[in-house]
């Protein structure tokens, strides 16, 4: 059987709560367990409105940032999800330099320039890389890997979430909060968290939405699973409608991704 699990150590909660590329429609029945026979009717109201809230981002351009711990990882940039327009930089803080990576996607092409410390397999580290951009085709892609929810344009892996959410109630008039099951993610990713047992199964989130419901703010507590685990992650979207421009590498600037890159970024392994 083919586990899926991300390669890329150094984007660790990437690998830790990336949630796929479903959409939102069929949010009770992917998370494994009828909410519906088991919460009160505002409960369920609740999870319909933050289902659509995440849904909005798939409507409009937005500017994204996401912060992984004090010092910890770091992704920023752009997205045009009916364009498949993306642009983003990430910073991980391993090694002496920390790692770089330059990502942009321009509908079915993906490019990426790596920099600094790039580790993988358990810090095995690349071969020397190119310092042009590295291209590689989105369509192959596959789920569960380090890239699948920067394709879809979702870096914070919030789109899928929705399914694994087990309580959740409004927190004033712009805002929610409630938990989610972090052992049913996909893969290996879920699979770790099952050693800390219940409270895997009930991790913290706070949300909060716009006047127009649309989500503006993730805080994701992993903490509260295990106080050794300094990853917490607070997501932020924001200038929703503005300008998208995301630029083709040049073609002298660009050589095809080596087998090791694409393993790492947009295969999954067994």
């Amino acid at each position: 059987m083919k586990t899926r699990r991300s390669a890329i150590t150094g984007l660790c909660l990437v690998t830790a709560l990336s949630f796929g590329v479903a959409g939102c429609n069929n949010a009770i029945d992917g998370a494994g367990t009828d909410t519906t026979a088991t919460t009160s009717a505002p409960q369920v109201n609740a999870l319909d409105s933050l289902a659509d809230a995440i849904q909005k981002l798939n409507n409009e351009t937005f500017k994204v940032r996401r912060e992984t711990g004090s010092g910890g990882l770091e992704i920023s940039g752009v997205v045009d999800p009916a364009a498949k327009k993306v642009s983003m930089k990430w910073f991980s803080p391993i090694g002496d330099q920390g790692m770089t990576a330059d990502f942009v996607q321009l509908g079915s092409a993906v490019y990426m320039k790596l920099a600094g410390d790039v580790q993988l397999h358990s810090f095995y580290r690349l071969p020397a890389l190119s310092s042009k951009w590295m291209h590689m085709d989105a369509s192959n892609v596959e789920e569960g890997s380090t890239f699948s929810d920067m394709v879809d344009g979702d870096p914070a892996g919030v789109n899928d979430m929705i399914k694994l959410v087990t309580d959740v109630e409004r927190n004033g008039q712009l805002g929610f909060r409630g938990t989610f099951d972090i052992t049913k993610s996909p893969g290996t990713q879920g699979d770790f968290f099952k050693r800390f047992g219940e409270k895997a199964k009930a991790v913290p989130f706070d949300v909060k939405v716009d006047d127009q419901g649309r989500l503006t703010y993730i805080f994701i507590n992993l903490s509260a699973v295990d106080s050794r685990i300094a990853g917490n992650i607070t997501a932020t979207y924001s200038e929703f409608g503005l300008p998208v421009t995301v630029e083709r590498p040049a073609t002298d600037q660009t050589v095809e991704a080596p087998a090791e890159v694409v393993k790492a970024f947009a295969e999954t392994y067994d």
